[in-house]
């Protein structure tokens, strides 16, 4: 008598593994005279380590296992189990998603962050299926299944945990929660099935799509003639035979095709026939090691190509932060030098506007000595003493505008009102202007506002303007109408304009680059006046605009926004 060993996957445990499957090995014995069939059975590790070693002549497995098999190991397919509730027959592996009847679950969605087992990560009529299923709804990321927990066979204790509160949700094989119920061990009305999908003719409730059902398998150990022999014994065996009550099945049919499972495999990167990205980058270097070497060099060269460029930008960033720093700092000095010069160009106005306070402080003090003289009482001097007290107080503050001017001191921005900017400023070149026979004109339009500005900034513009109108004035060789410089300012919602408007000689050529630095038309210019008046406009996110007047003399344009706050 020959001997088979047939190893079984047992998946709902080794007792009831041989109960369901025990009964098929007598089957094949009545009908192989002089054989005797020995079940073995083994959790999913322990069936590939017993076949892998050869000591197995049949395999009896799940689909994804089998396929796994027959992509690595010499085994042939005999036959599929067919089921009296499925149609098509050879199809009833699926995933059920089992909850208790008075879960807050009602959906797959809803059990992103659910207490979840599983009988293992290997079990393709469970776990695989399942995540297959999802990554096609695009459920969960892919934390959502490294949360999982797998405990192994038997399924059965997977449903009992649910039973017992001590999971949220199960995922169980097909036909799991069904068969518990009809051996009696639970009641159906217990718990619920989420995402179930109608197949038509299978009655037991899954989450899945249906995938071909066991797989009866040889080996290479075993004959070709007895592998025959089992194939014709297994399809011959009748839909009521004990064998297939037993099994929960009605007999066997033609093997069912794998290409539904390998696509599944394939998605996951675990199909047997795949090799790891490692592998293929190998076997890629072997077939291909000339280009390989290349590819090394070039990767290589880029490699110290990339630190000699990180090595010069890092000294070409020092070098232009320090030539930045110098620009700023040599910057502040010609802006400096030129306030210092515009404080020479108004000489003769500042002398005139300190002398005036001056003359009339020296006149109330003569007074007020005559007056003592006199015999007056301190009441009746006090007044004079007051109007004493109000010119020093004058000077004072013209000198004191002549420092702000020439000190050099970072941007300050400040409130104030510019019509008093104006005046400050008027008031220091009003004599010069007058000397040269021109006057000024102050004009004012809409509600004036409050700027937030660089008081100085502003000034020293203001009397670069006011200056080159005046230079403009005085270089007309015959002077027929009035000269006039006039000032405008033009309050709007979002912004301000001011216009110096002058009917000098005006602007020679449009394309003369009035703002470079350096540029100058006079003779003892530096050429800094309007290239510091675009700093300052641009530290105000301002503009500047130049145009000729008719019939001759120029008009500058200055426009600021108001600032936020």
């Amino acid at each position: 008598m020959k001997q088979y060993d047939v190893g079984v996957l047992a998946l709902r445990g080794h007792y009831h593994c041989n109960i369901a499957w025990d009964p098929t090995m007598k089957w094949l014995e009545s009908q192989i005279p002089n054989s005797k069939f020995v079940l073995h059975s083994y959790n999913f590790d322990g069936l590939e380590n017993a076949f892998q070693n050869g000591e197995l002549d049949f395999l009896l497995t799940s689909p994804g296992q089998a396929t796994t098999f027959a992509r690595r190991l010499p085994i042939n397919w005999l036959a599929t189990q067919k089921k009296g509730h499925e149609l098509p027959f050879s199809k009833a592996i699926a995933s059920s998603v089992i909850v208790r009847a008075d879960s807050p679950y009602n959906s797959l969605q809803d059990i992103e962050y659910a207490k979840i087992a599983a009988v293992s990560e290997k079990a393709f009529g469970g776990f695989i299926a399942f995540h297959f299923e999802m990554d096609k709804l695009g459920y969960f990321r892919s934390s959502f299944f490294d949360r999982i927990q797998f405990t192994g066979p038997p399924t059965d204790n997977l449903i009992r945990s649910v039973e017992n509160g001590d999971i949220d949700v199960a995922i169980a094989p097909a036909c799991t929660l069904e068969e518990m119920v009809e051996e009696g061990f639970i009641e159906r009305s217990q718990f619920r099935v989420l995402g179930q999908q109608d197949h038509d003719g299978f009655t037991c409730a899954v989450s899945t799509p249906l995938y071909p059902n066991w797989t009866f398998a040889k080996t290479d150990r075993a004959s070709n003639e007895i592998g025959k022999k089992v194939t014709q014994a297994l399809l011959a065996m009748p839909a009521n035979a004990f064998a297939a009550e037993s099994a929960n099945n009605v007999g066997w049919t033609l093997p069912e095709s794998s290409l539904n499972v390998d696509k599944v495999y394939q998605h996951f990167d675990m199909h047997p026939l795949q090799k790891p990205w490692t592998q293929q980058m190998e076997d890629w270097l072997h077939r291909n090691p000339y280009l390989a070497l290349t590819l090394i060099a070039g990767l290589f060269g880029l490699n110290i190509y990339h630190v000699l460029l990180e090595l010069r930008f890092k000294r070409s960033k020092k070098v232009l932060r320090k030539t930045l720093e110098d620009l700023r700092e040599k910057s502040s000095m010609l802006e400096h030098a030129q306030r210092i010069m515009i404080v020479g160009e108004l000489g003769s106005s500042l002398a005139h506007e300190i002398n005036q306070p001056l003359s009339a402080i020296k006149n109330y003090s003569h007074g007020v000595k005559l007056r003592i003289e006199k015999g007056n009482t301190s009441e009746e001097l006090l007044p004079v003493m007051e109007k004493i007290q109000q010119q020093v107080t004058a000077a004072s503050d013209i000198i004191q505008r002549l420092r702000d001017l020439i000190h050099k001191k970072p941007i300050e921005k400040r409130r104030f009102w510019l019509g008093t900017l104006v005046n400050d400023t008027y008031r220091l070149v009003e004599h010069d202007f007058q000397r040269n026979n021109i006057a000024i004109e102050i004009n004012s339009n809409g509600e004036p506002n409050m700027v937030s500005a660089d008081y100085t900034g502003l000034q020293q513009l203001l009397l670069n303007l006011l200056n080159n109108a005046k230079d403009a004035c005085i270089k007309i060789e015959q002077v027929t109408d009035p000269l006039v410089v006039r000032i405008e300012l033009i309050y709007l919602v979002d912004q301000v304009r001011i216009m110096i408007i002058d009917n000098g000689v005006g602007i020679e050529d449009e394309t003369t680059p009035l703002e470079q630095a350096f540029y100058t038309t006079k003779k003892d210019g530096l050429g800094l006046g309007l290239a510091i008046c675009r700093d300052v406009i641009e530290n105000h996110d301002g503009m500047m605009k130049y145009s000729s007047v008719k019939p001759r003399g120029c008009c500058v344009e200055v426009i600021l926004p108001y600032q936020k706050g």
